[in-house]
This record gives C-alpha cells, sequence and structure tokens, in this order.
C-alpha cells in the first residue's frame, strides 16, 4: 500500500516515477517496529528543504505524520524503507509509500563493502531535491560493477558523499568527514557526528582526495539503509582489515537505533 493525496492505492511500492521536470523535495526512512527511525530529524530537514527552495507549504508537519501513521497501520510488522516525495506542479502532489531496498549483510556490516568513485557533484547539496538524472547516473555504475555505493568527486578531485550516503574516513587517529556546506546533511551523518563527541573520537571536517582514497586507515560510509558500513575496496584497492573506530561507531550507532525504536505498541 501507498498514500496519495487522500487516498491509499493497493500497490506493494511507490513505483512511479519520480517527477524529473519539476521541484520535488523528498526523505527516506527506515521502517522497525511499526515506527519511522528518526521522524523527527527527517520531517525536520524536509521543511527546511521546503524553506530553502522559497515554495509554499501545502501540508503540514502534524498532517503529514497522519497520513504516514494511516499507511503504517495498513501493514503494522512491514519492515523497509519508506519514502515521502512532494511536488508542486500543476498542482501539490503529497504520495508517502514503500520503496525497495538492500540493506548490508551481516558479513559486509562487519568486514566492509566495496565502493567507486564518480566524478559529479549535487546542484544543491544541502537541500534534500530529487535529481534523476545523477540518480541514474550512480545506479548504471552500481548495475554494471556491483559496487555497494558510490562516492562523488567534486571538479577539484575531492570525494563528497555517497549517492545514497555519506561518507568518513580515519586517518591517523583522526575521524574526518567532508565539510557540511558539499554535502546532504544526512540524519545518519549528524548521528554518528554526535556518537564521536560523546566518545571522545577527535573528528574534523577535511575532504579526502579521490587520489588519497586508498591511504586512510579506515573508511565507511553512514546512511538510512546501511546505517554505519564500513568500506573494504575503494576503487579496487583494499583497505586494513582492523576498523577500531567504525566498529566503536557502529556498535553505539546501532545501540541509539534500539533505544529510538523501543518496544512496539503491538507488544513485539
Amino acid at each position: 500500500m501507498y498514500w496519495k493525496n487522500g487516498k491509499l492505492v493497493n500497490q506493494e511500492f511507490l513505483e512511479d516515477p519520480d517527477p524529473t521536470l519539476v521541484p520535488l523535495v523528498y526523505e527516506v526512512f527506515r521502517i522497525c517496529r511499526h515506527k519511522p527511525l528518526f521522524l523527527d530529524e527527517h520531517m525536520k530537514r524536509m521543511f527546511r528543504s521546503i524553506d530553502l527552495l522559497g515554495l509554499k507549504k501545502p501540508y503540514s508537519r502534524s498532517e503529514i505524520e497522519s497520513y504516514l501513521n494511516i499507511l503504517l497501520d495498513t501493514e503494522p510488522q512491514r519492515v523497509g524503507n519508506m519514502k515521502i516525495r512532494l511536488s508542486w506542479w500543476p498542482a501539490p502532489i503529497l504520495e508517502t509509500g514503500y520503496i525497495p531496498h538492500r540493506y548490508p549483510t551481516r558479513e559486509e556490516l562487519r568486514e566492509g563493502v566495496e565502493v567507486s568513485t564518480l566524478h559529479a557533484v549535487r546542484t544543491t547539496p544541502n537541500i534534500k531535491l530529487w535529481n534523476a538524472a545523477l540518480r541514474a547516473r550512480t545506479n548504471q555504475v552500481v548495475k554494471d560493477t556491483g559496487v555497494f555505493e558510490v562516492l562523488l568527486v567534486n571538479d577539484e578531485g575531492n570525494i563528497t558523499e555517497g549517492g545514497r550516503s555519506n561518507q568518513f574516513y580515519v586517518k591517523d587517529g583522526i575521524l574526518c568527514t567532508a565539510p557540511l556546506v558539499s554535502v546532504l546533511p544526512g540524519i545518519t551523518r549528524q548521528k554518528v557526528i554526535e556518537l564521536a563527541r560523546k566518545l571522545d573520537i577527535p573528528l574534523v571536517e577535511k575532504y579526502l582526495t579521490e587520489k588519497e582514497a586508498g591511504n586512510v586507515n579506515e573508511m565507511f560510509t553512514s546512511g538510512t539503509s546501511a546505517g554505519v558500513c564500513p568500506i573494504a575496496v575503494v576503487n579496487g584497492i583494499r583497505l586494513p582489515g582492523e576498523k577500531p573506530v567504525t566498529w566503536r561507531l557502529q556498535e553505539e550507532y546501532e545501540k541509539l537505533v534500539e533505544k529510538q525504536l523501543g518496544p512496539n505498541s503491538y507488544g513485539w
């Protein structure tokens, strides 16, 4: 089921193509135990994106959340990723529904995944605005190479973020991530930053160049689907097997998720 402008549609996924010629803001969050993970943060970011675009808000936050709850109640035990998307032409259209997802395996969460780079940038990195052309390019790279994620590289040769995630790396005991000005303010990214401060892990905003990507001690992605997911191979170069900082942050993030979700109202 998915929800569209006041109606429930009997369809497994929100599969209709995203509009490509009109502004569309969206959020993707994880559903588990009949709850959206970090919903408050996602809603705040969505409304901030609308403000940055200078567009009107056809729905209030309370209205959107009430529609979301209606949808959740239709399949209370379903687990997966859900998407909210809002476009404005020819009239406001609000849709909420599950989308296909790919979560890392237990082995990948321990040992790491493979990633590659792509020279591309988001034109509005701080706004969660749908970019069909960029998504098509990253999807094609994943299909052609089998990598888990694609890291974007700007004109200066710096890695900014992933196609669906943010990126962190560890060099000489320092945890680093690209400056916020050039990346989407990821919800999981912010949680990792907060956890690093709590754990007294030194953290700086500093770019990693594509040429130096294979010379770091650790690297990981942060995002809705993968959580904190270590990177084992980047552009065919294998990184060190030991990932103490990544594993520590991963463990604390999983504890945070458990605390956020808690038991559901159905008792399971």
